[in-house]
């Protein structure tokens, strides 16, 4: 049976018990939800806003690549490098519990 948390303590960690003083995380630092640890990877998700969504940027048939002109393979670039991004993301701003 799952353990119901009350509240905030859903999403802090456990203190931890040993008082080893080589620990390189600050005690406020462990307090914080982990919610609130990474945000500023998410400004990582204003490259591709930036990047795609500015067409005067790319609008332009040269350079080409296969035959295909700028506009239309760096709009299909950006659908690649998104998902990475994303997932990026996505990893440092999981909680680990």
């Amino acid at each position: 049976m799952a353990h119901d948390a009350p509240g905030d303590e859903r999403f802090t960690r456990p203190a931890e018990t040993s008082t080893s003083e080589t620990s390189t995380t600050a005690p406020s630092e462990r307090r914080r939800p982990v919610h609130e640890r990474n945000k500023g990877w998410y400004w990582l998700f204003l490259v591709p806003f930036f990047g795609a969504f500015l067409p005067w940027i790319y609008n332009t048939r040269d350079p080409e690549l296969i035959g295909m002109p700028f506009f239309y393979w760096y709009q299909m670039l950006w659908v690649p490098l998104t998902v990475i991004l994303t997932i990026l993301v996505y990893l440092k701003t999981k909680g680990d519990g």
